[in-house]
């Protein structure tokens, strides 16, 4: 995508520009808009991606929410490229998969199955980045979610480094918080709309411990805390627990609905930052809203998950098709 413009407007230009070149305004030949992007050198792309996600759902459910939360760190850092795919090598010993916020990942060998599936069938046509948001609309409806569409062609980046760590943090305010998503062309009901992939996340304890030792600022319920303290063990202890995970929705971890919401209108949040959205004047309408309407919150959160994948996408002559999606085509 150009440089430049919100988020909303960089993805309605890309729609614009697609709609062109499938009804054939810019004089070229292009694939049917009825299959999409690959219509014409890979029409089975989105088949191939449902049925590994399908196969590998069943399996092990736990992929689904790896694969979304796995997209919003690529996004989120230098765009929707697969640069946080690419494995560190002697020659190249940091890039985006070593940072912190990312060596806890997981389902990369989910990619890896997907990518080679696609191979097999088109060589060198689907990108990694594509495969990535196809596999994450996947995982959104395996797990319950409204089907959206997913516009393709996306390119794969050329470089990736931990250093270029874009990611917000779990400590920070909702301020910063809100901010942070702002920049990357995102609202606050879209912020509040995001943080509600958490009804199918997990967090370590390191995340969020450092709450527990404070029982009477009122902003986690107390039945929670002590819950809490039986896994991970308070604030001033030895750190052994603090990679010790636990879902951040109990009640339904394996459903996109809106449980998570009414859990942050009960201070039942594990994460600072979701909590304070629970009352903080920007965004306390919008969880009040889609914690009593799950409708709205299951049709605006596709949406929401449509505009993630479209952030700085790479496109045109830039970047690469990768043959595999954890190295560079040439090193």
């Amino acid at each position: 995508m150009g440089v430049g413009g919100t988020a909303d407007e960089e993805a309605n230009r890309w729609m614009l520009r697609r709609a062109a070149m499938e009804n054939g305004e810019d004089g070229c030949r292009s694939p049917s808009p009825e299959v999409g992007y690959y219509g014409a050198t890979c029409p089975d792309a989105d088949a191939i991606v449902r049925q590994v996600m399908e196969r590998r759902f069943y399996n092990d459910n736990t992929i689904a929410p790896a694969i979304i939360r796995m997209l919003f760190h690529d996004c989120f850092v230098q765009g929707c490229d697969a640069s946080l795919l690419i494995v560190p090598t002697p020659t190249r010993p940091s890039p985006e998969r070593v940072a912190i916020p990312n060596q806890t990942l997981r389902a990369l060998n989910i990619v890896n199955a997907v990518k080679s599936a696609l191979e097999a069938a088109c060589p060198g046509v689907v990108s990694c980045a594509d495969a990535l948001a196809l596999m994450a609309r996947d995982s959104f409806a395996l797990l319950g979610g409204t089907a959206y569409d997913v516009a393709l062609g996306r390119r794969d980046a050329l470089h990736s480094n931990s250093w270029e760590d874009d990611l917000p943090a779990p400590f920070s305010s909702l301020d910063d918080t809100l901010r942070h998503f702002a920049a990357k062309g995102f609202t606050a009901d879209e912020t509040v709309l995001l943080f509600g992939a958490h009804t199918v996340g997990a967090a370590h304890c390191s995340s969020f411990r450092y709450r527990l030792a404070r029982p009477d600022d009122g902003t986690m319920d107390e039945s929670l805390r002590c819950d809490m303290v039986g896994v991970c063990g308070l604030a001033d202890q030895p750190a052994a627990a603090d990679y010790a995970m636990t879902f951040l929705d109990p009640v339904t971890p394996f459903a996109v609905d809106n449980a998570y919401y009414a859990q942050l209108m009960s201070n039942r949040s594990l994460l600072q930052v979701d909590q304070e959205a629970a009352t903080h004047a920007a965004t306390a309408g919008y969880v009040a809203y889609y914690a009593a309407n799950p409708d709205a919150f299951l049709q605006r959160f596709s949406e929401v998950m449509a505009k993630l994948g479209t952030v700085g996408v790479l496109e045109g002559d830039a970047g690469e098709v990768r043959t595999v999606c954890t190295k560079y085509n040439t090193s």
